[in-house]
């Protein structure tokens, strides 16, 4: 073995972070020329003290012996922070050479649930450490970082985060200052197995353009960017979508028109069986409507603007939730807002329509019975399309997937009873 390759594990060895130190601030290709002899210890106790940006960018670049062997020894840590922001094809290319158990066993410890932190996490984040100057950071940012971020992170010689620094104030910091006299406190920060819900909640009550994610030691593994983040909420949103009018979130335009089938006839028996309880309601006024044909012609009228109001309900509602505006606790206050809303609207459309029946028929008893139905089911219906998700979410069910058939049902059934049950009521002014 030559003389500098002992030396350079000697170096390692004893003096891992000052080796990384000096290693990380090389470009890459005197980067992997140095550490090309290194044994596989030495290579795990290097890439353990790179910031997540320089291990991420290098790891790929090692040959792949050197890769497999870091695979087969390395501590989870290590692990996460090389292949976690790794794309699917790059992670199997690089877990094929494996024996299945380790195989199977990394993929273990990177599995992440589909909402967590980890799959929308980004490791291109440039860090500086806390004994630095100014001079030494900025030359840092240069040689690392992928993107250039308004705010910098720092950590100490374990990776560990202790703050962070403006680009602004590295500007206009003296080349010799200390980072330590212009760092700052990092808002929040956030595990790499938490929900991206939280992130969601953190970004929209503090103000940051990055949040960093920790591993179990609190070292930093990568930071999750607004940009991304509002790019998974607009996802998220169009799956809600997707999942309210009964739609799989895996279906697409150009889908197989059997899995269409597949994945939406299940909502369409279910929608099938409400339109019967529906129906069943309109049966028990079966004289009253053969009595009164127009109370037929003006059921669906009724029945179609208390499911609108309460449509409109539920949107804003779910959207309160997922954007956590809203929760549990605000139940009553929700409905008793959403009453006087339906009862404000019922009226107004009331006046309207009550006017044009009166026109078509010059009934004033059937001008009243609609008017009055309006009203009453558009109240109702914005009650049930605040408190319906609202239920759904508190007993852990997703709002945006079963709320809009069970709103569905609530307001045709309260739309037909309420005008079929007025209509039985004041039967004698018609």
């Amino acid at each position: 073995m030559q003389a500098s390759v002992v030396l350079r594990q000697q170096f390692v060895e004893q003096f891992p972070a000052e080796a990384a130190d000096v290693l990380q601030a090389l470009p890459d290709d005197r980067l992997l020329e140095e550490i090309q002899d290194l044994p596989v210890e030495s290579l795990i106790e290097i890439i353990d003290f790179f910031s997540p940006s320089r291990a991420t960018h290098i790891y790929p670049r090692l040959s792949s012996g050197q890769q497999r062997e870091i695979l087969l020894h390395a501590p989870t840590r290590v692990l996460l922070k090389v292949l976690l922001t790794m794309s699917e094809e790059e992670k199997s290319k690089v877990l094929k050479s494996l024996p299945d158990s380790t195989r199977k066993e990394i993929e273990t410890v990177l599995s992440f649930p589909a909402d967590s932190v980890a799959n929308i996490m980004s490791s291109a984040v440039g860090t500086i450490y806390v004994d630095m100057s100014v001079d030494e950071a900025i030359e840092q940012i240069r040689v690392e970082a992928q993107t250039v971020d308004l705010t910098q992170l720092v950590v100490d010689r374990d990776n560990r985060l202790l703050g962070r620094v403006t680009t602004h104030s590295l500007a206009l910091a003296h080349g010799s200052t200390s980072i330590r006299d212009i760092i700052e406190n990092v808002p929040c920060e956030i595990n790499v197995v938490e929900s991206r819900d939280a992130v969601v909640e953190m970004m929209e009550t503090m103000d940051f353009d990055i949040l960093p994610v920790l591993d179990d030691e609190n070292k930093l593994l990568g930071v999750v960017r607004q940009d991304i983040l509002q790019d998974v909420v607009q996802e998220d949103a169009q799956a809600d979508l997707q999942r309210m009018m009964g739609v799989s979130v895996d279906e697409r335009a150009l889908s197989r028109g059997i899995f269409s089938i597949k994945h939406r006839l299940p909502w369409l028996y279910i929608n099938l069986g409400t339109a019967f309880l529906a129906a069943a309601v309109v049966g028990l006024f079966e004289n009253m409507l053969a009595q009164f044909t127009a109370l037929a012609v003006l059921l669906p009228v009724v029945a179609g603007q208390s499911g609108n109001a309460g449509s409109q309900s539920m949107a804003v509602t779910i959207r309160g939730l997922a954007l956590r505006e809203i929760s549990f606790r605000q139940w009553f206050r929700l409905s008793r807002k959403e009453l006087f809303v339906g009862t404000i609207n019922g009226v107004l459309i009331a006046v309207v329509c009550g006017q044009a029946v009166f026109l078509w028929q010059q009934s004033w008893g059937l001008s009243l019975i609609i008017s009055l139905s309006m009203v009453i089911a558009l109240a109702i219906a914005g009650i049930a399309g605040t408190l319906v998700p609202i239920l759904l979410a508190r007993f852990g069910q997703d709002p945006a997937t079963a709320s809009s058939i069970i709103l569905t049902t609530i307001t045709d059934v309260v739309g037909f009873f309420v005008f079929l049950g007025i209509a039985t009521l004041l039967a004698s002014m018609i």
